[in-house]
């Protein structure tokens, strides 16, 4: 408020003195006598001192005002426009001086704050920009951004260990230089017409002294604040090492499997050889003695050894096979009831109910019918032994129940087996499907539901498994309604050309 009143008080010293110099002048002008001019007859008259004495005031104001701004507006303003400019310039640390006497220097007084607020906010920009520079050049993983014209503009320090270029090899050139294959670029750059970013897409790309490196890269798009495309910013994982180690595991779970192959081949052949032997070790003792039915009994021993060592080899030819299913739409009620008309008259003699339940809804699957029929064929048996293997009480019958129903929304077909029979313990269920285990100690191959398992894996299927001890077994078969792709496109071909 003090600074107002002393500029009030400029101002009207300074009106004063025009009035004063205006009255000076008018009194000047009259002690000229300077007449005042006329027209006759109009009744007007123009007085020419006081004319005179309002033009030399308006001049005499202009003179002053002048001087006024000169004097006490204009450096004020001058400093204020330095120290904008210096700001414009970056010089942040500038401050206007301040002696409070007026209201310029009240008002440089906010330029000073303005200034330290500005300082302030940029010095805070900056500490994140360095915390995130600092994060990016940290990171051992591979970090590039390119320009609109597919550019590299920047490449972390990451980059450079595990590609290594240097930055100045690289900056300004073609990203492609880096894929081994340059149209896995470009196949990521087209996922991005459909989304902001890729991620985990799996390339590889070509270090300075021409390795390969497997990486995982995740491509995003970058955007400048009006949202316009201003390039993308890759982010690799380099993956080179983790490969190795899971192509030596693959492989020592493969020369695993070949062991427990050939361990159970050896185990079944084992015992299968053993069977032959003790029969004909009969016949030798019956044709000795000339003992009939000693030399039957032995050679329906060995002829019975014999059965399962081919039913193991026909077994084995079929579990390493390389299934080629050929796929058709097909009735899934037609199929599980012509399973039911062969199997029922075997169940019944062995005293085993086989109950169909089916809705007449369902729909066809795209499957291949004889691999279908076989793999439930299989199941079915299985589920009657169980039956068999268990001795019921109570009024309890042994019953297995076919039956088949659509889940996942209508596009999954599931062929459920139901027994109660005598179930399985923990173990079985853990080992049911592995090549050579099996619970029929004389009779099985153990490869019966490998080879099941593998026809419906060929289906893009799947079989769970629900059991407990002397309560029964649940199989499940989830077949996809309309199969693979594959099958849809074997499908199509077929009918375009018989069309």
């Amino acid at each position: 408020m003090l600074n107002r009143l002393k500029i009030f008080w400029k101002l009207s010293a300074a009106f004063i003195i025009v009035i004063l110099l205006f009255l000076v002048i008018l009194e000047y002008l009259a002690a000229l006598d300077i007449p005042a001019l006329g027209t006759e007859g109009s009744g007007a008259t123009i007085n020419v001192r006081l004319i005179l004495s309002i033009l030399i005031a308006i001049a005499v104001s202009f003179i002053l005002a002048w001087l006024f701004t000169k004097l006490f507006i204009k450096p004020s303003v001058d400093k204020l426009e330095d120290g904008m400019n210096r700001l414009a310039n970056k010089e942040f640390d500038f401050r206007l001086e301040e002696d409070e006497k007026d209201e310029f220097d009240a008002l440089s007084s906010s330029f000073n704050d303005m200034a330290d607020m500005l300082a302030s906010s940029l010095n805070e920009l900056k500490k994140n920009r360095d915390y995130l520079e600092g994060i990016v050049e940290s990171s051992a993983d591979i970090i590039i951004t390119v320009n609109a014209s597919d550019k590299i503009q920047t490449i972390n320090v990451g980059a450079e260990n595990v590609l290594g270029y240097k930055r100045m090899d690289v900056i300004g050139k073609p990203v492609e230089m880096l894929f081994a294959d340059p149209n896995d670029r470009r196949a990521a750059i087209d996922k991005l017409r459909f989304t902001d970013s890729v991620v985990n897409y799996e390339t590889q790309f070509v270090t300075k002294d021409g390795r390969v490196k497997d990486v995982l890269l995740t491509l995003s798009r970058l955007h400048n604040p009006s949202g316009e495309v201003i390039g993308t910013i890759g982010i690799s994982k380099d993956i080179t090492e983790l490969k190795r180690l899971q192509d030596q595991l693959i492989k020592s779970q493969r020369f695993a499997a070949i062991g427990q192959v050939f361990t159970g081949i050896q185990h079944s052949m084992k015992n299968m050889l053993n069977a032959c032997k003790g029969g004909a070790y009969m016949v030798k003792v019956g044709l000795a003695k000339d003992d009939k039915k000693m030399l039957t009994e032995g050679w329906d021993i060995v002829q019975q050894g014999i059965t399962s060592l081919t039913n193991m080899s026909m077994d084995m030819l079929k579990y390493v096979k390389e299934w080629k299913p050929k796929f058709s739409e097909a009735d899934l009620i037609q199929l599980l009831c012509e399973i039911q008309r062969v199997i029922k008259p075997t169940a019944r003699d062995q005293g085993v109910q086989i109950r169909l339940d089916v809705s007449n809804q369902l729909p066809h699957v795209v499957c291949d019918p004889r691999m279908i029929h076989s793999s439930v064929m299989d199941i079915v048996s299985n589920a009657i032994d169980a039956c068999l293997w268990k001795e019921f009480s109570g009024g309890e019958k042994p019953e297995v129940v076919i039956s088949a129903y659509l889940t996942n929304k209508g596009r999954e077909a599931v062929i459920e087996v139901k027994d109660n029979g005598c179930g399985m313990t923990r173990e079985v269920k853990e080992n049911i499907f592995t090549p050579f285990f099996s619970t029929k100690s004389k009779a099985g191959t153990g490869l019966g539901l490998a080879i099941t398992m593998r026809m419906i894996e060929v289906h893009n299927g799947k079989i769970d498994l629900d059991s407990e001890p002397d309560r029964g077994t649940i199989f499940r078969i989830h077949l996809p309604i309309d199969g693979t792709n594959q099958i849809k496109e074997e499908i199509d071909g077929k009918a375009s050309i018989s069309s």
